[in-house]
């Protein structure tokens, strides 16, 4: 028989643990059952609700007593657990068909799951959702919280990393890039968007029980999003579109992005992109390219023809040791920033750059004395340059020659730790007011 919600008092008539788990017996496989036997014991000490058939209804809230299903359970909204207890269970010995989830605590359900919107675990990892068959949803999102499934997936977003199953999800995704905004917390925004977050508990369970949308789009990956986007400025005939794909796990730049002719910035950061396509110099009116992170060894020669580039960021590319020859080429560059721990020394290439007028160093961690001399003397050869500093890290001994430094128009230490007599020493040889102490 069909339970509905209002026509019942409770969801099942008491009985005890043995004769409940004599119900379970038949259920599933044993080894579903061998996991369930471990969350069973305790919980049940003090009986069981046992509902007969099959259970409908608008929601169920699960506890404080146990709940097992004998048969299947369709909900036309959501399914929460942790009421009124430290852990409740439900055992659902057919189906599960519901809208959203939400659970604290442990559910095992015998046969199928269809969630047509959203399971959210959250348990600090101490519980579980098992399925002994298959499940489809549209997302998963677990916060420490054990996914079991032992049959086939079908679920097209993953947030967090405790799913067991044979299968896989088809894209896996952080906070932002699943979730409306007042279900996560934006940890790092720039002008591209949010590129970090970590998920509001309490701000998705109160739109799970209020019934508001939850999932964000996701027809279309973080990077495909951010591409279609910036096809859609172009075809509107918008003026400097640019493209932001930092920490999206791209292994090599989307072939797509190529076609984008009039991008006029890339920002490519923390990808493990280990080359660069020599197609990058198709984007002939890139202005500002970033690359921070990547770990690179060499710049195709075609990155270094673009004629539009006035801006390039190569902080943290550690294993980038030299920079070609072709980098010179760069006629339009104005603002460089480079990585000092990978480069042998200093590139001659910077002094063949016309209209080079700011270069940041960056990373000085057990620099030596004659490394710093190397980098001092080289920005003295540069006619052009009017800005410059050292950024990151921790000298104990400034070179014994900054006569270089003193045509600047200004010069930034922004290390992390330097001896106030070194700074002094700079200070004297810089013209006044020249020298800035900070980022």
């Amino acid at each position: 028989m069909a339970a509905k919600q209002g026509a019942v008092t409770s969801w099942g008539r008491e009985v005890s643990s043995g004769e409940a788990w004599a119900r379970v017996e038949s259920a599933a496989t044993p080894e579903w059952r061998k996991q369930l036997s471990s969350w069973w014991k305790g919980v049940t000490d003090e009986g069981v609700l046992l509902h007969e058939g099959d259970l409908e209804a608008d929601s169920l809230v699960v506890g404080p007593r146990p709940l097992v299903v004998s048969g299947s359970v369709r909900l036309k909204g959501l399914l929460e657990d942790g009421h009124a207890a430290d852990h409740t269970l439900l055992v659902v010995l057919g189906d599960l068909e519901v809208e959203n989830v939400a659970t604290v605590s442990a559910m095992f359900i015998a046969g199928n799951v269809r969630i047509r919107g959203l399971l959210f675990g959250d348990s600090l990892g101490d519980d579980v959702f098992s399925v002994a068959g298959g499940l489809k949803a549209r997302a998963l999102v677990e916060e420490h919280h054990h996914l079991h499934v032992a049959g086939a997936l079908d679920v097209d977003v993953l947030v967090g990393s405790k799913l067991t199953a044979p299968g896989k999800p088809r894209q896996k995704l952080e906070p932002h890039e699943a979730l409306l905004r007042g279900a996560f917390t934006v940890e790092e925004e720039d002008e591209d968007g949010v590129v970090d977050s970590t998920l509001d508990r309490k701000g998705l369970l109160e739109k799970l029980r209020k019934g508001k949308p939850v999932l964000a789009d996701t027809r279309l990956g973080p990077v495909e999003k951010a591409i279609a986007a910036a096809k859609e400025k172009v075809a509107k005939g918008e003026k400097a579109p640019r493209l932001g794909l930092s920490l999206k796990k791209l292994k090599a730049i989307p072939e797509e992005i190529f076609s984008l002719t009039g991008l006029e910035g890339l920002t490519l950061d923390s990808n493990p992109i280990e080359v660069i396509s020599p197609r990058i110099g198709e984007l002939r009116a890139l202005r500002s390219l970033s690359v921070e992170r990547l770990p690179v060894s060499t710049l195709p020669d075609e990155l270094c023809r673009l004629p539009a580039l006035k801006k390039l960021s190569l902080r943290y590319c550690d294993k980038l040791t030299r920079l070609p020859e072709a980098f010179g080429e760069l006629e339009s560059l104005e603002e460089l920033y480079l990585d000092v721990t990978g480069l042998d020394g200093f590139p001659e290439v910077l002094t063949r750059l016309p209209k080079l007028k700011k270069l940041w160093w960056w990373r000085f961690f057990k620099t030596p004395p004659k490394k710093l001399q190397v980098l001092v003397d080289g920005l003295g050869r540069m006619p052009k340059l009017t800005h410059s500093g050292f950024f990151q890290g921790e000298v104990t001994e400034l070179p014994a020659n900054l006569a270089p430094l003193a045509r600047l128009k200004q010069f930034k230490l922004g290390l992390d730790k330097v001896p106030a007599t070194e700074v002094r020493r700079l200070e004297a040889a810089l013209p006044p007011g020249r020298l800035h102490v900070g980022y």
